[in-house]
């Protein structure tokens, strides 16, 4: 224990003290906090409909040309509630001289009625994203509706009341929301994913230096493999820990810091992480990062360059991204509990992640957490166990990285020599 908590020490200051660790968490803090405190910048110049404030002088002109209704009251009142902050002026221009003023700029965009159920639309530039278009068949409908409402005999209240009704829709969940978990779900197993790849190859990279400096030689000779690999892997597991509690506590500073009503709510409702979901994270970010960092670790020791680590260690990422895909495949399309979800909760390369989304997006029985829990716990060991093997085999291994074939069968010698060993102490 005393080794294991030598290496682990010297594993994390030296983790902790790099350039890459202290540049890339100051990059990430300041990336939160320019996240948090950007968007309530910008929706805060404009106003609750989405529109841009402007000063009388600036005020960009919408020019309508209406040939279609008999009063301009009604909807020029519609287009300035729906535009404010725009000038809505009436024109009797036709379409040539409308399109040549929106070209040069007077005009924003222009409106010709011709029927009260035709619109042309002329417009500069027509932006993907913008929903201009769709806004104003919104607007000419309802002006339609109450228009034939009125002449039908209802008052102007009446028939604007009718129009503009809508139905309360009140949700009653008997089990879990995941229209409302999704967002949350969805960042927190992407950071859970992006968490345990980029501190397992943390691992496998300071263990290929190691040896590339021949100090894994001079370790060996201190300490067992296993309280070399169990202490490195737990010391840089805590240095990926220590960054992550810097990031989330900078994240949930500068959002309590955020006005709450300069954001919508749909971006708010991205940033509600219950206790309990990020508590099951945090714990599988862990389980997660042993599993993988283990093997990644083992892998790293058979390399005797820093080039032959990506060949090495592909495998296993080539696991974790298709754990990953799979995940995301199914909380997309809601079936989170489907057989093959069932069965990923416990399989060890797949168990983080799809246990994490099972539990977050559908209601588990307490057993099955504890029995992909259970199963995650006995991997770690018996990865550690044979990590630790691998290890003590690589730490002499130069040349060309051995083949899996290779590996195993060095792993068996290794274990009759061991076996031998213990015979003749105890006789």
């Amino acid at each position: 224990m005393k080794h294991i908590l030598q290496v682990l020490r010297f594993e994390y200051i030296g983790c902790v003290k790099t350039k890459s660790f202290i540049i890339s968490t100051a990059i990430f803090m300041v990336l939160i906090v320019l996240m948090a405190f950007l968007p309530g910048l910008l929706f805060s110049t404009q106003s609750g409909n989405g529109d841009v404030h402007f000063t009388d002088k600036e005020k960009p002109v919408i020019a309508v040309c209406n040939k279609a209704h008999d009063s301009h009251e009604m909807l020029t009142a519609e287009l300035t509630m729906a535009y404010a902050g725009y000038d809505i002026r009436m024109t009797d221009e036709n379409l040539s001289e409308l399109t040549a003023k929106v070209g040069t700029g007077e005009y924003r965009f222009a409106l010709l009625l011709k029927e009260p159920l035709s619109c042309t639309y002329i417009t500069k530039n027509n932006e993907v994203f913008s929903g201009a278009t769709v806004q104003l068949k919104e607007i000419l409908t309802k002006l339609y509706q109450t228009t034939q409402l009125q002449k039908a005999g209802l008052s102007l209240d009446a028939s604007l009341e009718v129009v503009n009704a809508e139905v309360k829709l009140d949700t009653v969940t008997s089990g879990t929301d995941q229209a409302q978990n999704y967002w949350s779900t969805y960042i927190l197993m992407m950071l859970l994913y992006i968490a345990i790849v980029m501190y397992g190859q943390m691992v496998s990279q300071s263990v290929v230096a190691e040896k590339n400096t021949r100090a894994m030689e001079m370790l060996i000779t201190c300490a067992k493999p296993s309280h070399l690999m169990f202490g490195k892997v737990i010391g840089s597991g805590l240095a990926g820990l220590t960054q992550m509690v810097l990031i989330v506590s900078t994240a949930l500073v500068s959002v309590n810091a955020v006005s709450k009503d300069s954001l919508p709510p749909e971006i708010m409702g991205l940033l509600n992480f219950s206790v309990d979901m990020v508590l099951y994270a945090l714990l599988f970010f862990v389980l997660g990062y042993f599993i993988y960092s283990f093997l990644l670790g083992a892998l790293a020791s058979m390399a005797s360059r820093s080039e032959d680590l990506n060949t090495l260690i592909s495998p296993v990422m080539i696991l974790v991204v298709a754990a990953f895909m799979v995940v995301v495949f199914s909380i997309t399309s809601g079936d989170v509990n489907s057989t093959l979800m069932v069965v990923c909760s416990y399989i060890p390369f797949t168990a983080p992640l799809a246990i994490f989304a099972r539990i977050a997006m559908s209601d588990v029985a307490v057993w099955e957490i504890l029995l992909s829990v259970g199963v995650q716990l006995v991997s770690v060991y018996l990865f550690g166990k044979l990590a630790a093997a691998i290890y003590r085999i690589g730490v002499l291994m130069y040349g060309n990285p051995p083949k899996p074939t290779e590996i195993i069968k060095m792993l068996q010698e290794q274990h009759k020599a061991n076996k031998l060993t213990k015979q003749s102490s105890r006789s």
